[in-house]
């Protein structure tokens, strides 16, 4: 069991904005030189409804950097840890076997084996990037303005007027790892459970 960070990073993704055009997977393979086989972004289309009442919503999900990882009780060299300063999740390369256990225990498909090097790699925010006070790659992409980032406990002040949710339709179940992303939802269409303001 890890302890709780003392300030949570996470994502903020607005579905309402998102239209899946995949500028933030593109980005974050390029700008982590992961190449083509190796995605640390995913972006992915659910539909809901039957005809005529039919919506559409897209997922862009990338590492969630959970408040309980699976993939760090899953790692049998320690390799993977949470910082407790921003409670990002991080991948130390040299420790890695290569096993796949994360692979298999992450229910967000996180983390990615890179086949030339038989190791695994995931998103790690861009904490480069965030130490010289730039956003990640994905954020900065994003044409819609989708993707946000922040303090966990300071996104809904990125969203004045409108209400955070823990899930949506497509996501898994956030009980399990507490994932440190939040959406905003087009409320009358999507149902699903509220993130009650401070």
């Amino acid at each position: 069991m890890t302890a709780p960070a003392r300030r949570q990073m996470g994502f903020l993704l607005d579905t309402t904005r998102c239209i899946g055009c995949n500028a933030c997977r593109v980005s974050c393979q390029v700008h982590n030189a992961t190449g083509p086989a190796v995605a640390w972004r995913l972006v992915t289309s659910h539909e809901q409804g039957s005809f005529p009442d039919v919506t559409r919503h897209h997922l862009s999900i990338a590492c969630n950097h959970c408040e309980r990882p699976a993939c760090l009780a899953a790692c049998p060299e320690g390799a993977i840890h949470k910082r407790e300063t921003d409670g990002i999740v991080l991948i130390d390369s040299d420790r890695c076997n290569g096993c796949g256990r994360c692979i298999g225990a992450c229910p967000y498909g996180a983390p990615q084996r890179e086949p030339e090097r038989d190791a695994v790699s995931k998103c790690d925010f861009c904490v480069e990037r965030q130490e010289k006070g730039q956003p990640p790659v994905c954020v900065e992409t994003c044409v819609g303005g989708a993707l946000l980032f922040g303090a966990l406990d300071e996104l809904a002040e990125q969203a004045p007027m409108r209400t955070l949710h823990r899930t949506i339709d497509g996501f898994p179940d956030p009980e399990w790892t507490r994932p440190a992303i939040r959406f905003l939802i087009d409320e009358p269409r999507i149902a699903t459970d509220k993130v009650p303001r401070p």
